[in-house]
């Protein structure tokens, strides 16, 4: 049994847009959940640390595990956008958000990379499909990482070291090539992303019976 490709992609781009804030402005928080301690990396622990966990305890080799995994990651990288929105507005300062938005922006890069190993997985059906999927998930972990070090004006914080590294490796294996700081835009990952989809579009359609269930994916992009 083998994911549908077309599921897949919708699932990979909900997440990536989940991980990049994108529509973060429709869940602004509420009065009740704006205080002035509330700028601190609780959150951010908590969701460094689950991605940590999810490194460390790799999912089933059977598909129903695999998508349950991607949903499980999903909900960290929704739960990052809504915690940078809530950060940005309730700390105070530039200099308090830095911090918070760079540990933020490794955990979103490290959770892509883990959704890369298991939609190559999901994928080997088809060579396409097994290398444009995680193709399109390096692209927005590199450009979360782009984020902050341009904003820093090109220092790049210790925390990404070893991130970096975890995207180079993946890249390398799917042919992705990687810009420096500066180039990385939305426009280079969306060119990326354009061609893969591309790229997915050319796999066969699953055999009947091969969703998952609808449940276990987010709402697909338009």
């Amino acid at each position: 049994m083998r994911l549908p490709f077309r599921s897949l992609l919708s699932f990979v781009l909900a997440a990536a847009a989940a991980a990049l804030g994108a529509g973060s402005a429709g869940a602004a928080p509420g009065p009740v959940r704006i205080a002035i301690d509330r700028c601190n990396s609780q959150a951010a622990d908590a969701a460094y640390a689950r991605i940590r966990d999810y490194e460390r305890h790799a999912p089933g080799n059977t598909p129903t595990a695999m998508i349950q995994r991607l949903a499980q990651i999903a909900d960290v990288l929704s739960l990052l956008a809504e915690e940078h929105g809530i950060l940005e507005s309730i700390c105070s300062s530039d200099a308090a958000r830095a911090p918070l938005f760079t540990e933020i922006a490794a955990t979103v890069s490290w959770a892509l990379v883990l959704e890369s190993d298991i939609a190559a997985k999901l994928n080997a059906s088809c060579p396409a499909a097994e290398k444009a999927l995680p193709t399109i998930m390096l692209a927005d972990a590199w450009l979360s990482m782009a984020n902050v070090v341009r904003d820093g004006n090109g220092t790049v914080p210790p925390l990404f070291n070893d991130v970096i590294a975890k995207v180079q490796t993946r890249a390398a294996a799917v042919g992705l090539t990687l810009p420096n700081w500066p180039d990385s835009t939305s426009y280079w990952r969306d060119t990326v992303r354009d061609k893969a989809k591309v790229a997915v579009a050319t796999c066969p359609s699953p055999s009947p019976g091969a969703s998952p269930s609808p449940s276990a994916l987010p709402t697909p992009i338009p």
